[in-house]
């Protein structure tokens, strides 16, 4: 057997094909649980690659072991249902017991999407990360179980970068996998069995993407192939060198950088080149090779380490040292053929026609039209021009072309990335924010995705995006005290994008983010675009005024500078100076998540305008936008809805409803805190976490007027308003009196520990301390005619022209729904009459109401008639028919009857009746309260509306309480029992 010289790249690296998978800080421990595969166990047997594995070490964490243990003590199973990625740039070396991790550390969340039992002890939990996910970094991952917020297991994976479908471009897609080794893990996590010869669908899904394209290049040039004379064997003084260069083997790509020589004897033999890849070894997968020699016909196989080697014949040396080229002749082909197919791949994924096509650009050089991209110095700028090239900039920020001076911007080669690094020293433009502007510019014509690489940013001009992709991976530090960051339209943020408020910016009273859009010129004409489709994850604001150094809480070197506003949607731009324009805006369907926001005094805004000048003429509205997993902490007022609901000539404009807002973590601050959320608006649904609000503190929840209409129209109302949190969540029955605020009690609905604070029978409880004229919320009183139908001896009624309409549903009159309502049709001259008896409860109205909702009609009249038991008039009142009509504060006593009437109409529609409402005050006399109800002819005193019932009064000295009650005409003062 002949010397055999083995020659390696190992160190030649390669693109992975496999990497893969984001909410509230989460704290994790541990103890050895077994591996963390990056990628499917499909190809070998899984317990042998447990035994011998050098991926990292798993822990499980002591929450997870403690979860565990209780799930088995309980028989319960156990649903670890997510794997988190994360980014820790100061990680340790290997997982720590009790290791932190941070909101803005975590890159993404992945549902796990294979469990399969490998023994009683142990599992495998496996996620695919397509290559529309992403694109992020990350070197942490965890296994997580939601229904418990418990980390189970974590590891520490080396730095893996997941990319994602672009333009011309393809993300990779990547499998993870945990083995968890646990006893008797496999029962309570469900486990199913796994076959013999286990496979994870994703993994072979990828193989066979992968061997796909291996046959297209064996299809389109061959099995073995090579540019030109790259892999070549030379015959020189006894010894042999290989020529460096390129070749394909069975369609894998290697590539040998340097000639190398082999000294052999023994002739005649064979000189092979071995091209190989471990299938397994997914973190792993660039192509390595050796050039060895062999007497004998090697063939293609398969190690029992799961290792493919591919071989292909370089050469024949003689037994007179002769050399015969074995290399597929028909399959050597041109350098100039491979660097055009080169060129043209760069184009492709570049979007740039380039030229030269296989050189540098020099001086003399004359550039054809129609190409916007150039070669210069073994890198590809974009720049337009063409014409004679009279100077080449020795450092390439410039050429000048037919004496002219174009500046030259780099993109990254390869990629549909466009880096702002590549303005650095772009003379032109001084400031990031300018910069950030032109390179969005550039990409949004090109179909380039915005890069902002993993650094800080200082900036002092406003950046607008529009229509554009923007992988924002580090941080923009605000310096001036003007509006940071713009979103319009179609913008989808991804990353780990951070904005900061410089400590260096003493005064800022402006919004740190904002969507809005003003309308633009298109064609000539002025449209209006909205400011719709905007989608933004991971977006984290932050007061540079806040020191992070010390604590992960943030220490506040000046509470004064704990201003301004976080993240913005307003319709109006106007208002904040963007615009002199003003036309119809809408803020609509756009989607954010994960945002967390930390030293403002106003976190999140959603805000409608009417217009000063013209208040008739522009409608404007921020409708149906999805906000999910917003964080809030050091805020004065943290959720804010700014909205007039309707223009002077009661039309719709200065409208937000129909926003969805979950999972509001707020965080409250006792030094700066004044309220949770305050909202103008109807119809929004916000789910709210309120965090540690002290005892004393009041109107944490306040529903407000933002327009002079009379109350009970254009009132913000419709919302639900669910409570959760260590102190909102305990929240029951009047005990949400001094935290929630209305300026119109009862139009408004809040959920606390599935306690619907609405719609409850006043005769089951008595009346409680604090009431509508107080402006504090009592939710057992307020909504009176809520469900009436339900209520003992009451019952509805409704009469169309005299005759009784029995199979109308009248239950949408009273669910107070304005989306529902009791639609009725109405031709010229009708009239509706709703009639209510209150049979069962003696009833003392302040109000009573009735809702429209959005309906346009036509003149018509309503008319509100209260009767007593006697069916005599306690109140009559007729208005013009409008959205809204409410009495007003009325002081109605003893109410039996109630009868609303719709008539007047001119012309046939459509009648829809949202809503009737009532506030009552004192209901249930019998109850012995004391009231001045005009009940009798004192009116005006005070009276004891129970027998035996009477003042008590206390004595000073020694706390001794006191009635006061009257027996047989004589005034007497006993002592009264607790």
């Amino acid at each position: 057997m002949s010397k055999i010289d083995s020659i390696s790249n190992d160190d030649n690296k390669g693109i992975s094909r496999r990497t893969f998978l984001r909410s509230t800080t989460m704290i994790a421990g541990g103890a050895t649980a077994g591996m963390f595969i990056p990628g499917a166990v499909d190809k070998v047997n899984a317990l042998d690659l447990m035994k011998q594995s050098n991926q990292p070490e798993v822990i499980i964490t002591a929450k997870g072991r403690a979860l565990i243990a209780k799930m088995q003590a309980q028989k319960k199973i156990l649903l670890i249902d997510s794997m988190i990625f994360a980014y820790k740039p100061n990680r340790g070396k290997a997982p720590t017991e009790n290791e932190p991790l941070q909101p803005n550390e975590i890159v993404h969340n992945a549902k796990i999407q294979q469990q399969i039992r490998l023994s009683e002890d142990a599992i495998a939990l496996s996620t695919t990360l397509d290559s529309d996910v992403g694109p992020f970094k990350f070197n942490w991952s965890c296994l997580y179980c939601s229904e418990y917020d418990t980390i189970i297991a974590i590891t520490y994976p080396k730095l893996t970068t997941k990319t994602v479908d672009g333009p011309g471009v393809k993300g990779n897609t990547l499998i993870r996998s945990f083995i968890l080794n646990y006893s008797n893990i496999a029962e309570i996590t469900n486990s199913t069995i796994m076959a013999a010869g286990p496979s994870f669908m994703a993994h072979q899904r990828l193989d066979n993407v992968e061997n796909l394209a291996l046959q297209a290049i064996i299809d389109q040039q061959g099995k073995d192939w090579f540019i030109k004379n790259g892999f070549m064997v030379l015959p020189m003084e006894g010894v042999y060198k290989v020529m460096a260069g390129v070749a394909y083997i069975s369609g894998h790509r290697i590539e040998l950088e340097n000639n190398r020589v082999i000294d052999a004897s023994n002739k005649p033999f064979y000189i092979y080149v071995d091209a190989y890849k471990n299938n397994n070894d997914i973190d792993g997968l660039e192509t390595k090779f050796n050039i060895i020699i062999s007497n004998k016909d090697l063939k293609n196989y398969v190690n029992t380490d799961g290792v493919h080697h591919y071989y292909c014949k370089l050469c024949q040396v003689m037994t007179d040292g002769s050399v015969s080229d074995l290399r597929p002749q028909n399959m050597v082909v041109d350098k100039g053929w491979a660097e055009a197919k080169d060129h043209q791949a760069i184009e492709s994924v570049s979007g740039l026609k380039i030229y030269p096509i296989s050189r540098n650009l020099a001086v003399g050089d004359t550039i054809p039209e129609g190409y916007n991209g150039l070669r210069i110095n073994d890198k590809i700028y974009r720049v337009v021009c063409h014409g004679d090239v009279n100077e080449i900039d020795t450092n390439t920020t410039f050429i000048i072309v037919d004496k002219q001076k174009y500046y030259l911007q780099p993109c990254i080669e390869g990629q549909s990335f466009y880096s702002i690094d590549n303005l650095a020293d772009y003379a032109p433009l001084s400031d990031w924010g300018d910069k950030i502007n032109y390179a969005a510019e550039i990409c949004r014509k090109d179909g380039l995705i915005l890069w902002i690489p993993n650094k800080v940013y200082r900036f002092n001009k406003t950046i607008e995006l529009k229509d554009i992709n923007v992988q924002w991976d580090g941080t923009l530090e605000l310096c001036s005290n003007i509006i940071g960051v713009i979103l319009k339209y179609n913008v989808n943020l991804v990353g780990k994008p951070i904005i900061m408020r410089s400590k260096s910016l003493a005064y800022f009273d402006k919004a740190m983010v904002m969507l809005t859009s003003s309308s633009e010129k298109f064609e000539g004409k002025w449209v209006t675009k909205g400011c719709i489709e905007n989608k933004i994850s991971q977006l984290n604001i932050i007061n540079g005024w806040i020191d992070y150094d010390y604590t992960a809480h943030g220490i506040v070197a000046d509470q004064t500078k704990l201003t301004g506003q976080g993240l913005v949607l307003l319709a109006g731009s106007w208002t904040a100076g963007l615009t002199k324009r003003r036309s119809h805006e809408y803020v609509w369907r756009n989607f954010i998540s994960d945002v967390y926001v930390d030293g403002f005094e106003q976190p999140y805004v959603l805000q409608a305008v009417i217009d000063d000048i013209t208040p008739n003429r522009w409608i404007t509205w921020v409708n149906g936008n999805k906000l999910h997993n917003l964080c809030a902490r050091r805020f004065k007022q943290g959720f804010v809805v700014k909205s007039p609901l309707l223009r002077p000539n009661g039309k719709i404009g200065g409208e937000v409803a129909g926003n969805t807002c979950a999972s509001l973590d707020f965080q409250w601050s006792r030094v700066s805190a004044e309220a949770f959320l305050i909202c103008e608006g109807r119809n929004n649904k916000f789910e709210l976490m309120g965090w540690d609000a002290p005892k004393t503190a009041t109107n944490t929840i306040q529903f407000l007027r933002g327009n002079t209409f009379p109350p009970g129209y254009a009132e913000a109302s419709g919302n639900i308003v669910e409570l959760y949190g260590a102190t909102l969540g305990k929240l029951n029955g009047s005990d949400l009196s001094p935290l929630v605020y209305e300026s119109n009690p009862g139009l408004n609905t809040f959920i606390a520990e599935g306690y619907v604070a609405r719609n409850i029978m006043p005769e089951l409880s008595p009346p409680t301390v604090g009431s509508a004229l107080t402006n504090s919320y009592i939710p057992k009183l307020d909504n009176f005619l809520a469900f009436i139908n339900h209520r003992p001896r009451c019952y509805t009624q409704l009469l169309k022209n005299g005759k009784l309409q029995s199979k109308v549903d009248l239950t949408p009159m009273f669910d107070f729904n304005p989306e529902s309502s009791v639609r009725l049709e109405v031709e010229k001259g009708d009239e509706y009459k709703v009639i209510i008896s209150l049979e069962g409860a003696r009833n003392h109205f302040n109000m009573i109401g009735s809702t429209l909702g959005y309906n346009q009609l036509s003149a018509g009249i309503i008319d509100i008639d209260l009767h007593d038991r006697h069916k005599k008039s306690v109140y009559s009142s007729r208005q013009t028919l409008k959205t809204a009509n409410v009495t007003g504060f009325i002081n109605a006593a003893n109410i039996k009857t109630i009868v609303i009437t719709y008539s007047g109409f001119e012309q046939a529609g459509q009648l829809n009746i949202s809503a009737l409402y009532g506030q009552t005050y004192n209901r249930n006399a019998s109850q012995g309260f004391m009231t001045a109800d005009g009940a009798c002819w004192m009116q005006d005193d005070i009276k004891i509306n129970k027998a035996g019932a009477g003042v008590v009064i206390r004595d000073e000295v020694n706390g001794q309480l006191y009635r006061i009650a009257i027996a047989n005409g004589e005034l007497k003062l006993e002592p009264a029992k607790k």
